[in-house]
């Protein structure tokens, strides 16, 4: 029995030992939430007549590197990418080629340097330098702006090339910028240290990160007149896709018996032909053509031609398939004093109206129907606020090659005026503009100058309003061209989305800077 004590305060007591000699972190203390600090850097910030091979930055912390060698931008930019290293608290970035002479250099790093163990982010900060004798301070800031969608891509960068003249070369194709900066989460934008001069102004998306425009695969945003830099100048950009050479994508003989073109650009008017000549029906859909023919034979051809080009497809009836038509409504709330429309993917030949019944709360209601080529179109009493149901049986609709849909249940909704809202929009330009209404990206609705502009009968929920500068009056939005030194037409955002109330006017201001 003595043993056994014994040996259990042995174990007791060496446990209790080992605890005591192991080393713990200590527990507690605040959360370091401080980044980096610089404590010295060679060449040091806004040093002069320095042309340094090697960049030496010393801070107060051990650090990690984070995707630096993407996130350093160096303005003027170099050919080749600089080499990047750290030792202890040390980063070293070794140029590998010449500097330019009488230039201010900035490296801005970006989000490329965190500290060792909380990963704080060294925000915001840039090595400024010059190989001249002194630092130039001109600077030229604005807001990049997006048309005709008010989405900036990723990677979107603007820029300055020194010129003597507007002359409109391929240099922004082939040469790195003079000078360029980023955007901020707002869309502007601010580039520093600039040398007096003359220099044209640009901004595009840059895909590849190569800092050169790439043709219309990118977006691109310019100023149509020579800047002169003699001091801080403010200039707005809209960036935009140019209109490329029209090309055909593929050509799809796919479901219901269409054939379908596919185009790399929308699409606004076109003619076709075929071999023998055959009946169609055809329709344009942003950048698709899709041609419903009504053929006899195995084979034949159906050409298209858009302005002078041609392309033309030998169609086999045997790969044309057959699928039962979709049917779809276009709104699912009806506004008073308007018609139902329902929406078919292929043509409609004939409907049968023993077999479409129209029901509020399993009331039958009385309608009248007609029909376009893709569109039923239902004409019937409706006020306040209910609920519908469409049912349109197994062959309703048929469409070419005696295709029918499927037996269909569609529903939608009217509201009370009380349950509605209205918007009027008081616009201050000397421009020519038309006003969308957009909810979710989609247009619901257009106003133009010689107008009312007013929505009515609108759902009360959140809703955006642009504006477009119509230059050509052609009442559609219009792409820029580089070379032809034109702008596309300005695009402006209402400042902030609109919330509608039921029952309810809003009257907003929408004043454009002429």
């Amino acid at each position: 029995m003595a043993a056994l004590k014994y040996l259990l305060f042995t174990f007791i007591s060496t446990c209790f030992l080992w605890q005591c000699a192991t080393m713990q972190s200590p527990s507690g203390g605040e959360k370091d939430v401080l980044a980096p600090t610089v404590l010295k850097s060679n060449p040091a910030q806004g040093q002069i007549n320095v042309r340094p091979t090697t960049i030496e930055i010393q801070f107060d912390e051990y650090f990690k590197l984070k995707n630096l060698q993407s996130e350093l931008l160096i303005s003027p930019p170099l050919e080749t990418k600089p080499l990047i290293s750290q030792k202890g608290k040390n980063l070293f970035i070794e140029i590998l080629e010449d500097l330019k002479d009488d230039h201010t250099y900035t490296f801005n790093f970006g989000n490329g340097i965190v500290d060792f163990h909380e990963g704080n982010v060294l925000k915001d900060f840039s090595l400024v330098f010059s190989t001249g004798n002194h630092l130039d301070s001109m600077s030229i800031s604005g807001k990049l702006n997006s048309c005709p969608v008010n989405v900036l891509p990723d990677n979107s960068v603007v820029a300055i090339y020194g010129k003597d003249s507007l002359r409109k070369d391929s240099t922004i194709f082939l040469q790195k910028p003079d000078y360029f900066g980023l955007l901020n989460e707002k869309g502007e934008y601010k580039i520093e240290y600039i040398r007096s001069g003359n220099y044209e102004l640009i901004a595009f998306e840059d895909v590849n990160k190569n800092y050169v425009y790439d043709g219309a695969t990118e977006q691109l945003a310019f100023c149509d007149s020579l800047i002169s830099i003699t001091d801080s100048a403010v200039l707005d950009l809209w960036l935009f896709s140019e209109k490329e050479e029209l090309k055909l994508l593929d050509v799809l003989a796919n479901k219901n018996g269409r054939i379908h073109w596919v185009y790399n650009q929308k699409i606004d008017s076109i003619k076709i032909h075929s071999n023998p000549k055959i009946e169609f029906y055809s329709k344009l859909k942003e950048d698709s053509l899709l041609v419903w023919p009504s053929y006899s034979s195995d084979s034949f051809y159906v050409w298209t031609e858009i302005y002078s080009r041609l392309d033309s497809v030998l169609v086999k009836t045997d790969t044309l398939e057959m699928n039962k038509l979709n049917i779809s409504l276009k709104n699912t709330f009806l506004k008073s004093k308007s018609n139902l429309i329902i929406h078919s993917d292929g043509p409609i030949i004939a409907i049968d109206t023993a077999k479409i019944k129209l029901f509020s709360d399993s009331i039958p209601l009385e309608y009248l129907a007609r029909y376009s080529d893709f569109e039923l179109i239902m004409d019937f009493a409706h006020e306040g606020a209910n609920d519908y149901n469409l049912i349109l049986n197994d062959g309703a609709i048929t469409s070419t090659y005696n295709n029918k849909n499927d037996s269909t249940k569609l529903r939608f909704y009217t509201k009370s005026s009380s349950q509605l809202a209205s918007l009027k929009i008081n616009v201050k330009t000397t421009k020519n503009y038309y006003i969308e209404l957009m909810k979710d990206d989609k247009v619901l609705g257009r106003r133009f100058r010689d107008e009312e502009l007013k929505f009515t009968e609108l759902l009360a929920t959140k809703y955006k309003l642009r504006l477009v500068v119509d230059e050509n009056q052609d009442r559609e939005w219009t792409a820029g061209n580089y070379f032809e030194n034109r702008l596309p037409e300005k695009v402006f955002y209402y400042s902030e989305e609109i919330n509608l109330r039921a029952n309810w006017e809003m009257e907003i201001d929408f004043t454009l800077d002429d």
